[in-house]
């Protein structure tokens, strides 16, 4: 009998452990969508900035190259 009051004792000790990691996972989670929010904006009040601008003032801005997400409708098709 003392080995089902330790399982229940571990389970209790592991679900507990597993409710804090769920509750820092939705804080992080808010956090970035947060951080994504802020960078759309700034990105847009930034671009709308450089339009503004006269043509011969206007910053050449790099984007960062991407690459091509393959998805399973491309993979499909070839």
């Amino acid at each position: 009998m003392s080995e089902s009051i330790d399982i229940k004792a571990d389970l209790k000790i592991m679900e507990e452990e597993l409710v804090k990691l769920q509750d820092e996972l939705a804080k992080i989670e808010t956090s970035r969508n947060q951080t994504l929010q802020k960078l759309h904006q700034l990105s847009g009040a930034a671009a709308y900035l450089r339009g503004k601008l006269p043509p011969e003032e206007q910053p050449v801005v790099e984007q960062p190259e991407e690459k091509p997400e393959e998805t399973t409708e491309e993979n499909s098709e070839g």
